[in-house]
């Protein structure tokens, strides 16, 4: 199986233990810089130039691009799927995913629970906003971030306005977010492959954050999620489309709330905490995934 891993840096974590998984069962794996593809239309002609020379493909495409992923590796995605090829992550499931007010319309709608959550498009909404969410302190957030980038925490309204007023002079829009008292003890990372948990980590953040993310100096412990939990990231997962995710849940006195949901999750927690080898189970998925996709196209 050729394994095409759609990636800008070949040193990530998990690009390298996914890569080292399946090379140990005789796949050719590559490593490809989305900004290195011209993308080629005509009458009837998809087509792809891949540093510069006519590229012969792969048999299915890993995209590990996280929330930041921009508008040309997306059209590459489409252009991939466009013209047959296996891609997993497919392009609409990044897209919900890599926009985090998206994500939580999608989820409020079909009835799970997420945090209380307001969009302020603009200054003078903001004390409605704050209101919305029950008052300071509350979670600033950027539409789109990974590893804990772009998200704030305002302990009261003069906090708020000044975050949101930085955001707004640099055209970002801002996600106002209820601060859950609970979250002080951490979050859940649930990595969900396919239809089942693979694995799940309990983060806490460090003694001067409040973000849990490792990257920021957030520990990890391995865990065993509940049963309502587990079901909650399934059922996220699914219904952002993603056959490969991270799901990050709060866990509240109300019961555990949907915090984020990621298409390019790392595992790298999940390692140190000695859980479970993420990057066979993804391999496992994606043979699967590739037999079932030759024997539709007969």
């Amino acid at each position: 199986m050729r394994v095409g891993i759609l990636c800008r840096d070949k040193t990530l974590h998990g690009v390298r233990r996914i890569s080292e998984a399946a090379r140990r069962r005789k796949h050719r794996v590559r490593v490809l810089d989305p900004y290195r593809f011209l993308l080629k239309l005509g009458a009837g002609e998809i087509s792809l130039e891949f540093r510069g020379k006519p590229f012969a493909g792969a048999d299915v495409y890993l995209p590990r691009l996280g929330a930041n992923i921009s508008e040309h590796s997306l059209a590459l995605i489409r252009h991939l799927e466009t013209s047959g090829a296996l891609v997993v992550n497919g392009s609409r499931a990044i897209e919900t995913a890599r926009d985090k007010l998206r994500t939580l319309q999608l989820l409020a709608q079909n009835g799970l629970p997420v945090p209380k959550t307001a969009f302020a498009p603009d200054p003078a909404y903001l004390r409605a906003a704050l209101e919305g969410v029950g008052g300071a302190p509350v979670v600033m957030k950027l539409p789109r971030g990974t590893q804990g980038k772009g998200v704030m925490r305002a302990r009261d309204a003069q906090e708020a306005q000044a975050i949101s007023e930085v955001m707004w002079s640099l055209q970002r829009d801002a996600i106002v977010q209820e601060y859950v008292e609970e979250a002080r003890r951490g979050d859940l990372r649930v990595i969900v492959i396919g239809s089942e948990v693979a694995a799940a980590v309990r983060r806490r953040a460090s003694s001067d954050d409040f973000r849990t993310n490792l990257h920021r100096g957030g520990s990890v412990k391995k865990t065993t999620p509940t049963k309502r939990a587990a079901g909650l990231a399934v059922s996220a997962a699914k219904l952002c489309g993603l056959e490969i995710s991270g799901v990050d849940l709060l866990e509240t006195k109300r019961g555990p709330l949907v915090l984020e949901v990621n298409a390019a999750p790392g595992f790298e927690g999940v390692e140190r905490a000695g859980g479970p080898d993420v990057a066979p189970l993804i391999v496992d998925y994606v043979e699967r995934r590739y037999r079932e996709h030759k024997k539709k196209k007969g």
